[in-house]
C-alpha cells in the first residue's frame, strides 16, 4: 500500500485532534497540568540529520513520572499520526494500579519517515543505506539515542507498525535484533512487490539469537484475499523455522479489516508480550519475603533484566493494610518494609510502617517512621494535608483524662462508642472492618481519635458546647461521613 492510500484509508480520531490543539511545550518530564486540560503528552520537535529534515514527535510520560526515579521500557509507534491517541489509552490503562497487566512505559509517537517502509530489494541495494535501511540508521544513530538521554528508559523498547510497518518491525528485529526487545506488527505487508519479502525472508532473517525477545503479528479476517493467503504462508514459514528462541503468536482477528484492526492489534500484542508479568496477589498476601523476591527475580530475567521490575505498591498497600486491619502486625511490618525498601521515595510507605510498628508496640521505631512520613508528605492536595495532620498528631499525641473520654461514650446511629478500663471502643460501620469487633480507638487530638489497624479511616467526634453531638467517620481519600449522636 502507498503512503498517500494509506493516509485516505485512516479516519483520524477526533480525540487525538483535540489532545493535540492542547499539548503543551515540549518539556522533558512533563506530565502536569494546571488547569482542567487533559493532556495526554507533548509534541516535540526533533531535527533529522540522517533524513536532512525536521520530525515531530509524540510523547507520553507516565503518570508520577516526575515524582520517582525509575526507569521505563519505552513503546515506538509507527502509526502515531492516527493512533497516538489510542496508544496512550492503552497502555494508560493496562498498566494502571489494581490492574498491572504491563508495566507503565514511554510512549514515542514517531511521524512518518521521509524514507519508505519497505527494506530494498538486495538486488538493488548499493553502499548507502535507503528506504527501510536508512529509517533503522535513524532508530539506531538519532532517535534512541535521545530518548535515552531525554528519559529515564530501562532498554527495553517495543516496535509497533501496521501494514507497511509491521514488514519494518519484522524487518527490524530479524536484521538488528539488538535494537527492539519486541515487536508488534499488525498485518504485516508482505504481498507487495510480487511477495518479494515473503519469497526471501530466509535472507532477511538474519538474527544470531532472539532469546528474550518476542513478536505479535496479527491479520483481519476480512482482509483482502492477498493478504490472507500471504500471511497463511508466513505463519507456514516461521512454524517450520528455528526461530533462534523467539517468542511469537499470530492472531486472526475475527469481524476487522486492514484498517479497523490496528487498535486490536496494540491491546493484544502489549498483552502477548507481557505475559507473565502481572504479579501473583495472593503471593503478596501471603507476605513470604524470600518467596516475593524470588519471583520479582523470576518476572524479571524473564524480560531480561531490561525492566525495572518491582512489586507493585498497590498490591503491598492493599495487603499490608488487610493484615493491620486484622491486627496480624508483624505480616504487616514485613510488607510495609518491603513496601519502603522499593518506594523510598514517598510518604506512605513510611507512614504504613509507622502504623504496623505502633500495632506491634514498638514505639521508638514507630516514631522514626511517623518523623519520615511528615517530612516526606509535601502537604499540596487536600488529603496530603490532612495525612500531615494525622502523622503531626501522632508525634505529639493528646492525652486525654477519664472524665474526657466519657464524653465520647455512647451511640451514633449503627455505631457505638464504649468505654473499657480507660479505653474508648468502636463498633459500628467502617471500610471492610476485618478485624474482630471492638476496634479501640487511640486519641490524636482532643476530638480526632485513629482506629486500631487502620491507616485509612479515622473517626472525628463534633463537639457542641461541651457535648459531642456527633461522629465523622474520615477516610484517607478525604470522604466524610457523619452519624449524630442518638438521644
Amino acid at each position: 500500500m502507498t503512503r498517500s492510500e494509506n493516509v485516505r484509508r485512516i479516519l483520524v480520531s477526533t480525540l487525538f485532534l483535540a489532545a493535540l490543539a492542547g499539548f503543551a511545550p515540549a518539556v522533558p518530564g512533563q506530565q502536569g497540568n494546571t488547569n482542567n486540560d487533559i493532556v495526554i503528552g507533548t509534541r516535540l520537535p526533533f531535527p533529522s540529520k540522517v533524513f536532512g529534515t525536521d520530525l515531530v514527535l509524540s510523547i507520553y510520560l507516565p503518570p508520577g513520572y516526575d515524582q520517582v526515579s525509575q526507569k521505563y521500557p519505552v513503546l515506538y509507534d509507527l502509526n502515531s499520526s492516527n493512533t497516538f491517541a489510542h496508544d496512550v489509552g492503552t497502555v494508560d490503562f493496562l498498566s494502571m494500579p489494581g490492574l498491572g497487566y504491563i508495566p507503565q512505559m514511554i510512549v514515542v509517537g514517531v511521524p512518518w519517515l521521509p524514507s519508505d517502509y519497505v527494506p530494498t530489494p538486495f538486488e538493488e541495494r548499493g553502499p548507502e543505506p535507503k528506504a527501510s535501511d536508512l529509517s533503522l540508521k535513524f532508530f539506531r544513530e538519532e532517535l534512541m539515542p535521545f530518548i535515552d538521554r531525554t528519559y529515564r528508559t530501562s532498554g527495553y523498547n517495543i516496535l509497533s507498525g501496521h501494514s507497511v510497518g509491521g514488514l519494518f518491525t519484522m524487518y527490524a528485529l530479524f536484521t538488528q535484533p539488538d535494537l527492539f526487545s519486541a515487536g508488534i506488527a499488525s498485518s504485516p505487508g508482505f504481498e507487495g512487490r510480487g511477495q518479494y519479502w515473503l519469497k526471501n525472508i530466509d535472507k532477511m532473517f538474519q538474527a544470531g539469537s532472539l532469546a528474550q525477545k518476542s513478536l505479535f503479528m496479527t491479520v483481519g479476517k476480512k482482509e483482502d484475499d492477498q493478504t490472507l493467503s500471504t500471511f497463511t504462508e508466513l505463519e507456514k514459514w516461521m512454524g517450520s523455522r528455528d526461530m533462534k528462541g523467539l517468542a511469537w503468536k499470530s492472531a486472526w482477528f475475527d469481524g476487522v479489516d486492514h484498517m479497523s484492526m490496528v487498535g486490536k492489534s496494540l491491546y493484544d500484542g502489549l498483552l502477548f508480550i507481557f505475559d507473565g508479568y502481572m504479579f501473583p496477589g495472593q503471593l503478596v498476601r501471603s507476605a513470604d519475603i524470600p518467596a516475593i523476591e524470588a519471583q520479582t527475580a523470576k518476572i524479571s530475567a524473564r524480560f531480561g533484566g531490561l525492566i525495572d521490575y518491582k512489586v507493585p505498591e498497590d498490591l503491598l498497600t492493599v495487603f499490608a493494610d488487610l493484615w493491620l486491619a486484622g491486627r496480624s502486625y508483624d505480616r504487616a511490618m514485613r510488607l510495609a518494609s518491603l513496601n519502603v525498601k522499593l518506594y523510598p521515595e514517598g510518604w506512605k510507605p513510611y507512614y504504613r510502617l509507622a502504623e504496623a510498628l505502633t500495632g506491634k508496640g514498638d514505639e521508638e521505631s514507630a516514631r522514626k517512621n511517623y518523623e519520615l512520613a511528615a517530612a516526606k508528605n509535601p502537604g499540596r492536595t487536600d488529603p496530603e494535608k490532612f495525612m500531615l495532620q494525622i502523622t503531626r498528631a501522632r508525634l505529639n499525641p493528646f492525652r486525654p483524662t477519664a472524665e474526657q473520654l466519657a464524653l465520647y461514650a455512647g451511640d451514633y446511629g449503627e455505631s457505638k462508642v464504649s468505654l473499657e478500663n480507660g479505653a474508648l471502643l468502636y463498633q459500628g460501620t467502617g471500610p471492610r472492618l476485618e478485624g474482630p469487633p471492638p476496634h479501640r480507638l487511640t486519641p490524636l487530638t482532643e476530638t480526632l481519635f485513629a482506629v486500631d489497624g487502620y491507616c485509612n479511616f479515622w473517626l472525628e467526634f463534633v463537639l457542641t458546647d461541651g457535648k459531642v453531638t456527633a461522629v465523622v467517620r474520615l477516610y484517607d481519600e478525604g470522604r466524610r461521613e457523619t452519624s449524630p449522636r442518638s438521644e
